[in-house]
């Protein structure tokens, strides 16, 4: 009897034996990827190539959705560079400085002397305002404290055209000079700086007549 139980034991393993390998090889073989299909293929030619799309490039600070470039914010005398050098600090914002040539500096003014006193440029500023002036900044530092400027330019001749029109307007004491034509002026240079905060400096523009915010390329 054991040997007929050995042999009923062989033929139940070769029979399992034998199932196994039939459903391997009939299973469906699954690759990691789809056969490639090499008649869809297509090289391109470098004009075909020149023609795609290019990618989008985005400006901005890692993880962060907000654009940043970089501004050249200028120029200041030793006074006024302390106090832009502050608003930057307030905000977190580091800047180094650039010392400006007078020819890169140089601007033309038009405005109305120091007035006595504060109030007296107040009541200034209100007597333009009714006269139809209404781009005009009380002067703040030394020695054109209390001064009135209406507009600082590049171009002389714009400079001329506006003290023309503010003289047919009947805007007394307004004149006409070189501004910023004196050594040591200097420029502060911002890294990354948001679009916001370029609004907001150029809100403060108002407390730094001349000055101008330009976006130029990061170094």
């Amino acid at each position: 009897m054991k040997w007929l139980l050995g042999i009923l034991l062989l033929l139940n393993m070769g029979l399992w034996v034998g199932f196994h390998n039939h459903h391997v090889e009939t299973m469906p073989q699954h690759g990691l990827h789809a056969p490639l299909s090499p008649e869809k293929i297509k090289l391109l030619t470098s004009e075909e190539i020149e023609a795609l799309p290019a990618g989008s490039e985005t400006t901005g600070m890692p993880g962060s959705d907000k654009a940043y470039a970089c501004y050249e914010w200028g120029s200041f005398d030793a006074n006024s560079v302390k106090r832009a050098q502050a608003i930057l600090a307030r905000n977190s914002l580091m800047a180094t400085m650039q010392q400006k040539t007078m020819q890169e500096t140089l601007q033309y003014w038009v405005y109305i002397p120091p007035l006595p006193s504060r109030q007296a440029a107040q009541d200034k500023i209100r007597e333009l305002k009714a006269q139809g002036v209404d781009v005009s900044v009380i002067m703040q530092d030394a020695p054109w404290r209390n001064a009135i400027s209406l507009g600082v330019f590049k171009d002389e001749r714009l400079a001329t055209k506006l003290l023309e029109q503010l003289q047919d307007r009947g805007v007394a004491l307004v004149q006409k000079a070189i501004r910023n034509q004196e050594k040591g002026r200097v420029s502060l240079r911002i890294n990354d700086m948001s679009a916001e905060m370029v609004v907001e400096l150029n809100k403060q523009g108002e407390h730094f007549p001349g000055s101008e915010l330009k976006q130029v390329n990061c170094q």
